[in-house]
């Protein structure tokens, strides 16, 4: 344990919480140990300038570095990846740092009702008024539960060391009079042709009926959870919140990075079942003691958070010839990867595709119902690391392209997450030559999130102030101006934004859209012909995720983001990876069908796919350079039979 003569107080500011951190600790760290998220793309290799913070009183060691002028490091502006606890100081973490999390921690959001054709989850209870044991009955005590248990259909139960060991002392102080609780797994049963269960805990009988299943989204940047009442089938509302670990790093590439580091693996494991434990400790507000009664958990992520939450060493995924070291896990024990949950309760991750295609898209395509529809679905979900699915009921294809974070606000000088501050809609007049602002919480501006950005360069390249490559026209609008960084667009002023500071877009962030949106589109295109079709051919669009809810498809087609599709084509279905878990928790035929979707994917490495990157580059432009694939609205409609 450290000296508390060598640990220093850290107070950050303005939530005035205090840390108590050993010397040569970074201010990141130090936050992140306090529940503070500090935003830090990089992973706190101080090379992204997000983690800014402003040093109030005491001091750090620290030096300007590239992204501080000396006259910054004078007011006290520092890297909070790159500043070291040297004593006791006031540290202030500014509004554009942050990582807000109030849009997850407002009311629980009930979210689309979700059904199954019967309920039949995985876990049963009997309840069994056993014999005791006397002179003429002597038989083991797991022989008698056995027996009593076969009598109700329930043969070949597996119960595990620890439950036997609790057994007998169980069995006695409830009179013999038990509930049993089974979990059969389906995936055994199926491969040996016979029912195998597995008795998950012994309790003495009781008239509650209720029992549940959690269901999870391990996502990159938040994690959902939702509670499923397994006697009803009624899935209750979720509650999510950022993912601990975006302090080190907001892609998966920058994890795997900080994973590698000594106690880096561990540490990142820590951050994710952290976040999971408040999530379940907000659920208690909804159905108290409920942990005592949940017996298992669907969780579903991407391939590098199915490793972390696992504590597995994820660092193979990124190495050629990209081999994760496991794509279909076993059973676990969540209260083993440090979950607060019961002993007993089982942890089932959904199976991967490969690296980069995780159990959250095999989980949402399970929840979209496409995988058994005849239409041709192109299913995507938008985010740093794109996925996209390409299919029907006879055949699905995949694939993932590296989008970048310019999606989720990173790589832009002003981006930021979905939260109150964040510029999301945008419209120009091009008469007046003025625009108007939609921001989420209808607060002044502080930054732009990633539906924002995708809007605001739409409207700006109808409107001429924006051209083909990206560029602005300083002659289209008195708004467009030299800034820092060459040609800017003046978005909101200093006076009338939340950090004091003129909001711009610059033609870096243009560009960093453009390279994104080009390497989503082109990943479609490479797909779509990989199998002898084109992009008319799509009958249905499916968008999953956060990104989805507040995208503007006409927007997104203009920029090129999106197929020139007529619009009634797109459906928007929400955190996919969440309903699909719930669609487990309540059917062993669902689970099922998710482990047959993952082994019917054939998966595409894009960037050994013959053409991907020439399709790549002709995709650098607004919103093309093939004018063919982005016909005007009318001409669209008419070309495809629509109007």
């Amino acid at each position: 344990m450290e000296d508390e003569k060598e640990l220093s107080e850290i107070t950050f500011l303005p939530d005035r919480v205090t840390v108590k951190a050993p010397r040569g600790e970074t201010v990141l760290d130090a936050a992140n140990r306090g529940g503070l998220h500090i935003n830090a793309s990089c992973g706190g290799e101080g090379v992204c300038g997000r983690c800014m913070v402003e040093l109030r009183g005491g001091a750090v060691e620290a030096s300007p570095g590239l992204y501080l002028s000396e006259e910054d490091f004078g007011k006290g502006l520092r890297l909070a990846c790159r500043a070291k606890v040297s004593g006791p100081a006031e540290i202030f973490i500014p509004l554009e740092s942050r990582g807000d999390a109030s849009f997850f921690k407002k009311a629980a959001q009930a979210d689309e009702k979700l059904t199954v054709d019967e309920l039949a989850p995985s876990i049963r209870e009997a309840c069994l008024l056993l014999q005791p044991p006397s002179h003429d009955d002597n038989v083991s005590d797991l022989d008698r539960l056995s027996g009593a248990l076969s009598e109700q259909g329930m043969n070949d139960l597996y119960m595990d060391l620890a439950t036997l060991r609790s057994m007998p002392e169980t069995l006695r102080a409830a009179d013999f009079k038990v509930k049993v609780t089974v979990n059969y797994d389906p995936l055994i049963t199926e491969r040996e042709s016979k029912p195998f269960g597995r008795v998950v805990c012994v309790n003495p009988w009781d008239d509650d009926d209720s029992h549940y299943a959690l269901a999870v989204d391990i996502g990159t940047t938040s994690v959902w959870a939702r509670l499923v009442n397994l006697a009803t089938g009624e899935p209750l509302p979720s509650v999510a919140d950022l993912n601990g670990q975006i302090s080190y790093g907001e892609d998966v590439i920058s994890r795997i990075v900080y994973a590698a580091r000594p106690e880096g693996l561990k540490r990142l494991q820590r951050q994710v079942t952290d976040t999971l434990n408040k999530l379940l400790d907000r659920l208690e507000e909804q159905v108290p003691g409920y942990r005592r009664r949940t017996y298992i958990v669907y969780a579903a992520g991407n391939t590098t958070m199915s490793h972390l939450i696992a504590g597995v060493d994820p660092k193979n995924i990124r190495l050629a010839p990209y081999v994760p070291p496991a794509a279909s896990w076993p059973s676990l024990r969540a209260a083993q990867l440090g979950i607060n949950l019961e002993p007993h309760t089982l942890l089932k991750l959904f199976p991967s595709v490969s690296s980069y295609v995780g159990g959250d898209i095999v989980s949402g395509v399970l929840a979209s119902g496409f995988y058994e529809r005849e239409e041709l679905t192109l299913y995507i979900d938008v985010g740093t690391n794109g996925e996209i699915v390409i299919g029907n009921r006879d055949w699905l294809t995949c694939a993932a392209c590296s989008a970048g974070p310019a999606f989720e606000g990173g790589g832009v000088k002003f981006g930021m997450r979905a939260a109150p501050g964040a510029i999301e809609n945008f419209l120009y007049d091009r008469k007046l030559k003025r625009h108007y602002l939609g921001v989420i919480g209808n607060s002044p501006p502080s930054g732009i999130c990633g539906s924002g950005l995708i809007n605001v360069a739409a409207e700006l390249f109808r409107a001429g102030v924006v051209n083909k490559q990206g560029r602005f026209d300083p002659d289209s609008s008195s708004l467009v101006r030299e800034g820092e960084d060459g040609l800017e667009y003046l978005l909101s002023p200093a006076a009338d934004s939340a950090g004091g500071k003129d909001v711009v877009l610059t033609e870096i962030d243009v560009d960093n859209l453009i390279r994104a949106k080009g390497a989503m589109f082109s990943g479609y295109q490479t797909l779509v012909e990989a199998v002898g079709l084109d992009m008319g051919d799509l009958e249905r669009v499916i968008i999953a995720g956060g990104f989805g809810k507040s995208l503007n498809i006409e927007n997104a087609i203009t920029i090129g983001l999106l197929p020139s599709l007529p619009v009634e084509r797109f459906r928007y279905i929400g955190n996919g990876s969440l309903s699909g878990c719930t669609l487990a928790a309540l059917s062993v035929p669902m689970w099922l069908t998710a482990n047959d979707i993952k082994r019917k994917m054939t998966n595409f490495e894009l960037s050994e796919t013959p053409g991907y990157m020439d399709k790549y580059v002709a995709s650098q432009f607004i919103p093309h350079t093939d004018s063919s694939l982005f016909p005007p609205p009318a001409q669209r409609e008419e070309a495809l039979g629509e109007g």
